[in-house]
């Protein structure tokens, strides 16, 4: 499995989505997102995702260069259109705009469609905690990629629906970045990459049945992911109902249905400015407070610590950085003859 330097891997995703045809600006953006993506231990969604990428600008399903419209805006809000562009162009964007309207108004909401895969929503929500912001971000199949049951269901009826919120400390941000699924489905793709069975609790398969067998969500009669939560999985159900509420319902995207227009993303970032409510200081104050007492307990048996959310991306980051990002070797001839078809 080949130990690759963090700025080796993005020059060479960046140069190949730029001679695939992403502008050289999306062409940064994109390389730099995913390979933060694996230094932060989300390989899932990391450079394991470059062939999808440069095989969608050849069939033309994220167009190279697209222009981000706003749909609608006002002071506290806004709705852009990506026209099927690169999502972590778009939802970058869409970050940006939410932190300088929160900046001005307290609150502050922007919803995103006709999006391409976004990547991490850590991304985005550590963006806004280093801006002394708490974040929330929420995204859709854009009604379609459905590859999960409901509670209670055999048949695909929503996507993985992820949602993120992140706020800052004095030690760095407290981040939690989360499918309301068992497991994102890229984490099921990586234990197929790797011939390895996935763990109990995360798939079933096309009649409803638990299955350990990755296979089964990509052959058909396919399989499907559970809502997290085991059997307690209707709350992450209904999570995922919330999502498709703000992704969905409040971009114009759409909600998981019969009839999506196309799989893609659907995103709302929400930025909230604490120092329009109690001030920041008293805020991170009050957050270094909470982290402080919840780290403070006693490790439960097989536990060394208490970690919040975040401190494991924290530490792997610091780790790869200095040890370089591993890919495995599938994934490394995937990228290599992604990267070869684009010369």
């Amino acid at each position: 499995m080949p130990l690759v330097r963090p700025d080796e891997l993005e020059r060479a995703a960046e140069e190949a989505l730029r001679s695939a045809g992403a502008t050289d600006e999306e062409a940064r953006i994109v390389a730099a997102h995913l390979v933060t993506a694996n230094l932060a231990g989300h390989d899932s969604h990391g450079v394991l995702r470059l062939p999808q990428y440069l095989a969608g600008i050849e069939a033309g399903s994220i167009a190279c260069g697209a222009e981000i419209e706003t749909v609608r805006e006002t002071p506290t809000s806004a709705v852009l259109d990506a026209n099927w562009g690169f999502g972590q162009v778009a939802a970058l964007r869409a970050t940006e705009m939410a932190i300088a309207k929160a900046g001005e108004h307290a609150i502050a909401a922007v919803a995103l469609r006709r999006s391409n895969h976004v990547g991490r929503l850590g991304e985005y929500v550590e963006l806004t905690a280093a801006r002394g912001m708490i974040g929330m971000c929420f995204v859709n199949g854009h009604g379609g990629a459905h590859n999960t049951v409901p509670w209670g269901g055999a048949d695909r009826r929503l996507c993985s629906n992820p949602l993120a919120f992140g706020f800052p400390t004095g030690d760095g941000p407290v981040v939690l970045d989360m499918s309301t699924s068992a497991v994102a489905e890229g984490k099921v793709r990586t234990y197929r990459i790797a011939g390895k069975p996935v763990p109990d609790g995360w798939i079933v398969d096309s009649e409803g049945r638990p299955t350990n067998d990755p296979e089964v969500l990509y052959s058909q009669p396919r399989g499907a992911l559970l809502p997290m939560g085991g059997n307690l999985g209707y709350k992450g159900f209904g999570l995922s109902l919330l999502v498709e509420a703000m992704a969905g319902g409040l971009s114009g995207a759409g909600t998981s249905g019969p009839d999506p227009e196309r799989g893609g993303n659907a995103m709302c970032i929400i930025a909230i400015d604490p120092e329009r409510f109690v001030g920041k200081e008293r805020f991170m104050a009050e957050m270094d407070s909470l982290v402080e007492w919840v780290k403070s307990s006693r490790p439960a048996p097989g536990f060394d610590e208490v970690l919040v959310p975040g401190e494991v991306e924290r530490r792997e980051w610091q780790r790869r950085t200095r040890e370089g990002i591993p890919v495995d070797d599938e994934t490394w001839r995937q990228i290599l003859g992604a990267a070869g078809s684009t010369g």
